[in-house]
């Protein structure tokens, strides 16, 4: 990031915060970012383990007829 400041192909935000500030918060919002998606792998891994097998049960009245009927 800083090789692309001093080309001018980065700046700042207009708030006139330091571009060591500006990296500072995007590696900190992209470690929360990181937490979260984690905890949300986290939740949807429990959640399929309760239900997923819903998916492979037929419902009533959708089962093919046996061989031979």
């Amino acid at each position: 990031m800083q090789d692309l400041h001093a080309k001018g192909c980065l700046t700042p935000d207009l708030r006139g915060d330091s571009l060591e500030d500006v990296i500072r918060r995007c590696t900190e919002s992209s470690h929360a970012a990181q937490d979260l998606a984690s905890g949300l792998a986290d939740k949807m891994g429990k959640a399929y383990s309760a239900v997923g097998h819903l998916a492979y049960e037929e419902a009533p009245g959708e089962q093919e007829p046996a061989a031979g009927s």
